[in-house]
């Protein structure tokens, strides 16, 4: 079996380093981020009008069949 020579070796380990470094960074700003950001885009109406709307049009279809 050849062996890989110390520079790529290097190089690959350094990427796997940055990489990892990365998604820690991404990871944290996750984790800090508000609930409340969260809580202000999703408006249950919006939600419990879907879902009526869901709920009329399964219905009409089961009087087709």
């Amino acid at each position: 079996m050849e062996t890989i020579p110390p520079k790529i070796i290097a190089a690959i380990s350094t990427a796997v380093k940055a990489y990892r470094e990365e998604q820690k960074a991404l990871q944290e700003k996750e984790q800090a981020r508000p609930i409340s950001s969260l809580q202000e885009r999703v408006s249950l109406w919006a939600i419990a009008g879907r879902q009526d709307l869901m709920l009329q049009r399964r219905i009409w279809q089961q009087r087709l069949h």
